[in-house]
């Protein structure tokens, strides 16, 4: 298809065969009055309804999501470390001593001061 060719939507126009159509709308508001008829509450009190499965959503959340965090406080602390230690091993000159483990050891165990 070009951009020239008309697009034919003829086979959608409800009126080609208006007693088809009059039957399928029909049809559809009889399931819609169904549902309706089977509501008896207001539109508040079906909010309303939704507040435990919603609790339950954000506890299940909570859940999962706290081990999670400490997961990733223990990465970033571990992450911490290691940048801690390359830098002592890396901030040395040839002429230096080298790092102690006394000096390893306080990189690993040093608290990150802000």
């Amino acid at each position: 298809m070009t951009d020239h060719d008309r697009l034919d939507l003829s086979e959608l126009d409800p009126m080609r065969d208006a007693e088809q159509w009059e039957r399928v709308m029909a049809a559809t508001l009889v399931r819609v009055d169904a549902v309706l008829s089977r509501r008896t509450e207001d539109p508040l009190a079906a909010i309303a309804a939704w507040s435990r499965p919603l609790l339950v959503a954000a506890a299940a959340a909570l859940v999962l999501l706290i081990p999670v965090e400490f997961a990733l406080e223990l990465r970033e602390q571990r992450a911490e470390q290691v940048q801690r230690l390359v830098s002592l091993s890396t901030g040395w000159d040839d002429g230096e001593e080298p790092p102690t483990g006394a000096e390893f050891l306080r990189a690993l165990t040093a608290e990150e001061t802000q």
